[in-house]
């Protein structure tokens, strides 16, 4: 067995990463991220503005959007359309049923209406009939 030291005394050689290999990695990584991440803005907050459709050559009247007003008092919710107060979640379809749908619907709540309540009454305005349904929460 040798145990003496080499008496090599020159630059010892760094060992290189092969930089192709580098940059193909870095390229799929951005490649991946840019195609698993989502490119639609985050639907966190919904759309609070009713669009209007182009005329089609007639002159249709401007309705106003129906104003649905979904309140929380305790454990009771009470549904507000125009002066209209509904307890449930059908009888809100019943009366928006019966609205005109020109103007679309706007729904509105105040600070203690839960999630579930807005969005009960949001799928009631689209069971009615309704193609433009908004939120507007109330400041």
């Amino acid at each position: 067995m040798n145990f003496r030291k080499s008496k090599s005394r020159g630059i010892i050689a760094i060992p290189r990463l092969a930089l192709v290999a580098f940059i193909d990695i870095v390229l799929f990584l951005l490649l991946y991220l840019m195609l698993a991440g989502s490119l639609a803005p985050a639907e966190s907050r919904i759309s609070a503005g009713l669009e209007k459709p182009a005329a089609a050559g007639g002159n249709a009247p401007d309705l106003p959007p129906v104003s649905l007003k979904v309140i929380r008092a305790g454990e009771t919710v009470v549904f507000r359309i125009g002066q209209r107060s509904l307890a449930s979640v059908e009888a809100v379809r019943l009366a928006l049923s019966e609205s005109p749908k020109q103007g679309g619907v706007i729904v509105r709540s105040d600070a203690s209406a839960l999630v579930g309540d807005i969005a009960a009454a949001m799928q009631a305005a689209k069971d009615a009939g309704f193609d433009r349904v908004s939120y507007a929460p109330t400041p």
